[in-house]
């Protein structure tokens, strides 16, 4: 069985996941600083889904492609908690 993280066809419903997260939970964001979260999760779906195709021409830059991917993933989950932790501060206020 092909990995899951290989497949295109997983990248794609990820890809449509962001999108729809995008979309349903723009009205809910006033800052803007609060879509860094999903822009980096975007950047990371985006970078593999290439890394994917460019791949099977250029594996150097496919496997370069998927590995900032990667990093955007980390930062997604960071700006996620930061972005709870300054809503979280806030409120208090």
């Amino acid at each position: 069985m092909k990995n899951p993280l290989q497949s295109t066809f997983v990248a794609w419903i990820a890809l449509a996941i962001v999108v729809i997260v995008i979309v349903t939970t723009f009205q809910y964001r006033q800052a803007w600083w609060s879509f860094i979260d999903l822009f980096f999760a975007f950047m990371m779906v985006f970078c593999q889904l290439a890394g994917l195709y460019i791949g099977r021409f250029n594996p150097y830059a496919g496997k370069r492609l998927q590995s900032i991917g990667a990093i955007c993933l980390v930062l997604a989950v960071l700006a996620f908690i930061g972005e709870y932790v300054a809503y979280e501060v806030t409120a208090k206020l």
